[in-house]
């Protein structure tokens, strides 16, 4: 016993040594698979974030960034956000016998993920969670990803650029997230639908799959699916809900292309559903199905956005007692909103019934839904004061729109703001609403974070008091009566993004404060009041504005310096004032500006060749979304500007029609819709008008690299010298007006292969030759030409040619052909008689054939214009 006693600690002391001993040689091993990890794939640290690992300090890479340890063994290794880049490669990652958590996420690690060679037999995968997620990988998944990896339960492979592949997966795969990828492989779609396998959670949102919707596996144990935004169509499947596991709670199938009429469809025992999204697809059907009922659990319904789901709005969905969110926005429901939809008040938080054909007004007893925080009922046609009567008994709410519908009587700002302390946004534009802003507004609702009234009849003055509203983001009166200056505390909201006051009767100078509390500034749309003065240079401290519209004013001075820092800069219109100096040879520097309108105003000097030098280098982002109307001139030069592009959200198109702008010209046409980029990184301008100055010198040729321009108009100015030749590049350009300058040298026969050309005008210049016969130049009409002394050919009278003059007109050919004549009438009149006869019958005759030939093109070419 005793010398049992004397030998057990010295086996103790040597089990511990020898543990120790191989934790280091472990901890040794697992730096080097670390280390070869780095130097493998990661070929940019740019933060420095890895210079720690290296032998040099001790052995184990415990301390290392990143790296995390426990029983020293890296057991979870953090890299995400680095900004780490290179090729990835897993293979060491994958050699670490304790690492279960991997996140790389949110770094430019790029690939295909596949591995080097097969991995050695002995090699083992302890890993549990990965995340590569917000990477740049791309191409296809090596089959059977992450296979050696036994117990692995969640892998996110979202937002790279993969298109398929991967599976199948380890069978103890939970979690599957691949969404917003370029996935179209159809291969991945089938397994993970219709596979015996044990995903619980998948989320394949915002690829790139079409075809059918598969019907899931009864064997399948997933609970979340999310298929939205897809290019998926097809017939909805009969039996898909019918056939859907049991354990299913959460279905997206929105922004995809299903059809259908779901008036019948059964959903089946719908027992543990709890999200339903089926919004934006093309499903029809009077009303909704009424085996929806049965779904008991639903907190979430979105029907949204089909737009051929009509009938009244199923009283049936009363039942669904724990619904939270529900929306039937942008359908065809009519008839007036239910009394029974206000059995859901005790849980509804969200209600969205907008954009549907909904009359009448709110029953009364919606005004006991207590939870109640977001209510829509915009773009319907609404009627009564429902405002004052109901909806000011909903304490709780925080999100008011109801823009669009035909309410009337006095603003309801007074009411709402007593008895609904809790609103952020309140949206009533485009009704007729009438009276002042209360001036005290800010101080009982101190969280209010959007004021929209546009299009009504509001009038008084702006309340200076605005300017308390700590959390004020947009503010838009615009369409309305209001008078007065703009109050200067305004300009201080600490959090101000949109200031929209077009179309009102605001007078005085545009304060000169801009952007002294914050840069936020973002839209600034305050054009056709009565503004006078100059533009204010604060404006040029508001670094992220993206639009400026000051037209439509009286102000005066030059454009100040400072524009060209504007990188966001996407419209600036100060068109119809009367600016003078030059054109900023800056603006080229706004590296997102798309839209420059100048026209009408007294402007001189050369156009700088340096406007066109961000050509190419604009990306597609910064104004897309926003809701406009552009007011197109289609008088030709008679008028004023190619046309008016106004801020447009919550305007009615009937409203603008009698806007006194419209009636400037005796023909125009509104364009409405939401603005979106045809070019991603390689833009230029689309808009460009100096039109009604006084511009002189040529017209520079940098303006031909602009391949992206729509509209170039800089008629009625004061410009000399030759149309450039380079402007065959204005491939996309559908507006080119140079009329009423002093021009010279011919048309560039190029012009005729810009085939979107559909306004052209070069009248009223000192332009000679012939018009060229290609494309679609010869189908103006002779008012595009007119009053060019030297111009001929087709629609003007024809070309004659000679040797040494080449083309002219037709006038002067017979003035030439007389005298001749009258020479030869001297030697004999019946020789005379006889070849004019004989002359005048082929002329005649000739030119009906090639006219007839002609209108035959213009014909067709004018026919295609009228489809497109």
């Amino acid at each position: 016993m005793g010398a049992f006693g004397v030998v057990a600690p010295a086996a103790l002391l040597f089990v511990v040594v020898l543990h120790l001993a191989r934790a280091i040689a472990g901890a040794g091993d697992e730096a080097a698979a670390l280390l070869a990890f780095k130097g493998a794939s990661v070929a940019a640290d740019p933060g420095g974030a890895l210079a720690g690992w290296d032998n040099s300090s001790s052995g184990s890479p415990c301390a290392w960034a990143g790296v995390s340890c426990a029983d020293g063994r890296v057991r979870a290794l953090d890299l995400s956000g680095l900004s780490l880049s290179g090729r990835l490669r897993l293979d060491s990652l994958l050699a670490l016998p304790a690492l279960q958590r991997l996140d790389l996420r949110g770094n430019a690690f790029h690939g295909d993920l596949s591995r080097r060679g097969s991995p050695p037999r002995t090699a083992s995968c302890a890993l549990v969670h990965v995340d590569l997620s917000s990477n740049t990988f791309n191409g296809t998944l090596p089959r059977a990803f992450l296979a050696s990896c036994g117990g692995l339960q969640s892998l996110n492979l979202s937002r790279n650029s993969l298109t398929g592949g991967g599976f199948p997966f380890p069978p103890s795969l939970r979690t599957l997230d691949m969404s917003r990828n370029h996935l179209s492989d159809a291969g991945l779609l089938n397994y993970t639908l219709t596979g015996c396998h044990t995903i619980q959670y998948l989320n394949l949102s915002a690829n790139q799959f079409t075809g059918t919707l598969l019907e899931i596996a009864p064997c399948s144990e997933v609970a979340v699916l999310d298929l939205s935004w897809n290019l998926m169509s097809s017939i909805l499947p009969a039996r898909f809900m019918a056939m859907a596991p049991a354990n299913l709670t959460y279905l997206s199938i929105a922004g995809n292309n299903f059809s259908g009429d779901i008036s019948d469809y059964e959903f089946g025992a719908c027992a543990n559903l709890k999200l339903l999204d089926w919004s934006c697809n093309r499903l029809s059907g009077m009303g909704l199905p009424k085996s929806l009922s049965k779904c008991r659990h639903l907190e979430t319904l979105d029907m949204s956005g089909n737009k051929l789901l009509s009938g009244p709005v199923p009283v049936f969905l009363g039942e669904l007692q724990s619904l939270r969110r529900l929306s039937l926005a942008g359908n065809q429901f009519t008839g007036e909103i239910p009394d029974e939809l206000s059995l859901l008040c005790k849980t509804l938080v969200d209600l969205d019934l907008s954009s549907n054909k909904l009359i009448g007004s709110l029953p009364a007893s919606f005004g006991q839904c207590i939870m109640l925080q977001v209510l829509d009922l915009g773009n319907n046609q609404l009627s009564g004061d429902f405002v004052v009567t109901v909806i000011t008994n909903i304490s709780s709410l925080r999100v008011l729109r109801l823009p669009l519908n035909n309410i009337t009587g006095a603003n309801p700002l007074p009411a709402l703001a007593s008895r609904c302390p809790l609103l952020e946004v309140v949206d009533l534009g485009s009704n007729e609403f009438d009276g002042e802003i209360m001036p005290d507004l800010c101080m009982s609702l101190p969280s209010l974070r959007k004021l929209l009234l546009p299009n009504n009849y509001i009038s008084g003055t702006v309340p200076p008091s605005l300017g308390n509203c700590g959390n004020l983001e947009s503010i838009d009166l615009s369409f309305n009566l209001l008078v007065g200056q703009i109050p200067p505390e305004i300009l201080f909201l600490p959090k101000l993004v949109d200031l929209v006051m077009w179309a009102n009767s605001l007078s005085g100078e545009i304060p000169g404060k801009f952007c002294s509390n914050s840069t936020t500034l973002e839209t600034l749309v305050i054009s056709y009041n009565d503004f006078n003065g100059s533009i204010p240079q604060s404006i040029t401290r508001c670094v992220n504005l993206i639009w400026v519209s000051l037209a439509g004013n009286h102000l005066t001075g030059s454009v100040p310096s400072g524009f060209g820092g504007l990188q966001n800069l996407a419209i600036l219109q100060l068109n119809k004032n009367s600016l003078s100096g030059q054109v900023p040879a800056e603006l080229g520097s706004c590296s997102n500006l798309i839209w420059l309108d100048l026209n009408s105003n007294d402007l001189t000097g050369t156009i700088p060749p340096q406007l066109a030098a961000q050509a190419g280098l604009i990306t597609g982002a910064t104004v897309s979304g926003k809701q406009f109307a552009f007011l197109r001139n289609e008088a030709g030069n008679i008028c004023p500007g190619a046309g008016v592009l106004f801020e447009f959200l919550d305007i009615r198109p009937e409203r603008l029609a009698n806007f006194p702008a419209v009636h400037l010209c005796s023909s125009t046409r509104i364009y409405t819709g939401t603005t979106v980029y045809t070019f991603r990184n390689n833009g230029s301008m689309i808009f460009l008008d100096f039109s009604y100055n006084s511009l002189t010198g040529m017209i520079p040729a940098s303006f031909g690299n602009m391949t992206y321009l729509e509209v170039l108009n800089l008629g009625h100015n004061e410009l000399t010298g030759a149309i450039p030749d380079a402007f065959t590049g204005l491939k996309e350009i559908g507006v080119l007006d140079l009329s009423h300058n002093n021009l010279t040298g011919i048309i560039p026969s190029g012009l005729g292969c810009l085939h979107f050309l559909a306004d052209f005008d070069v009248s009223n210049n000192n332009l000679t030759g012939e018009i060229p016969t290609s494309g679609q130049l010869i189908t103006f009409p002779a008012s595009r030409y007119a009053n060019n002394s030297g111009l001929c050919g087709i629609p003007l009278d024809p070309c004659v040619h000679n040797g040494s003059a080449g083309g002219i007109p037709q006038t002067s050919y017979r003035h030439k052909k007389f005298a001749r004549e009258s020479v030869v009438l001297s030697v004999t009149l019946s020789m005379l008689i006889l070849l004019s006869l004989l002359i005048i019958q082929y002329k005649l005759w000739r030119p009906i054939k090639i006219n007839q030939k002609k209108y035959k093109l213009v014909t067709v070419i004018a026919s295609h214009h009228q489809a497109n």
